[in-house]
């Protein structure tokens, strides 16, 4: 009985100040189907790029994801490609594959849609 008091009086003087407690919403971002989308924050969320354009190039630079893809979703039908500066290829997405986090991989400078 005393904490139910206790409990009913602190959410009173919470409501009386403005306060509100309320339950921390997902800012994930979704990626539509038939899309490649890279996100610069882990949980996909921050989404930086998105295209559904296959067998293309493109410089990570002029998206501010050098280095900062930190979770992807490929819904594309083919390979998600990424290069380093010198052209090698550092790490791949396989079609259908995400992460949540992929914050473990670097070196990506370009991204390219391929078949496998």
């Amino acid at each position: 009985m005393w904490r139910r008091a206790a409990t009913a009086a602190a959410t009173l003087a919470l409501l009386a100040t403005g306060v509100t407690l309320s339950p921390v919403a997902s800012a994930a971002e979704a990626c539509p189907a038939r899309q490649l989308c890279l996100y610069s924050s882990t949980g996909f969320r921050s989404m930086k790029f998105q295209t559904a354009k296959k067998n293309t190039c493109w410089s990570l630079a002029r998206y501010g994801l050098v280095n900062k893809v930190y979770s992807y979703r490929n819904n594309l039908s083919v390979y998600a490609r990424f290069y380093d500066k010198n052209g090698r290829n550092v790490w791949n997405i396989r079609n259908g594959g995400s992460s949540g986090d992929s914050s473990s991989f670097s070196g990506e400078a370009e991204v390219c849609t391929r078949h496998r």
